[in-house]
């Protein structure tokens, strides 16, 4: 074999290697529903004038929702989400409360140490809103 055929065979052998090397999923892609790490029931207690309370949140496979005594439900629907960090999910969906319906709203939930926390795009300065635990 010449020098030329075994140049060209080399050449060929790298190029159909390398373009069958599969791509993978890029991890800032979003994906449908919540993330498993997140799921669950959490709760914040808290006290306001000598009333103590106790907000839920809630998620599911498709929802999250956020409950608490005397103030109407908060849920986010169709999300879709993508992880930004460790622990650090950024969420977009569908926003309940009671008569309001804002599509596209985005929400970021925070997981560390057993505990969940999460903001509202919207939030001032976004701020997030406490430590939820199980």
């Amino acid at each position: 074999m010449g020098k030329f055929s075994k140049i060209a065979v080399t050449a060929m052998t790298v190029l159909l290697v390398g373009s069958a090397v599969p791509t993978t999923a890029s991890a800032a892609s979003w994906h449908k529903g919540t993330p498993k790490a997140l799921r669950g029931s959490w709760k914040r207690s808290y006290s306001q004038n000598g009333t103590k309370g106790t907000i839920r949140f809630k998620v599911t496979a498709k929802s999250i929702s956020q409950s608490q005594t005397g103030w109407a439900n908060t849920s986010l629907t169709n999300i879709k989400y993508r992880k930004v960090g460790a622990g650090t999910y950024k969420l977009k969906g569908t926003y309940h409360n009671g008569n309001l319906t804002q599509k596209n709203s985005h929400m970021k939930v925070k997981k560390s140490h057993g505990k969940v926390t999460y903001k509202f795009s919207w939030s001032g300065s976004y701020a997030y809103l406490g430590w939820y635990h199980k």
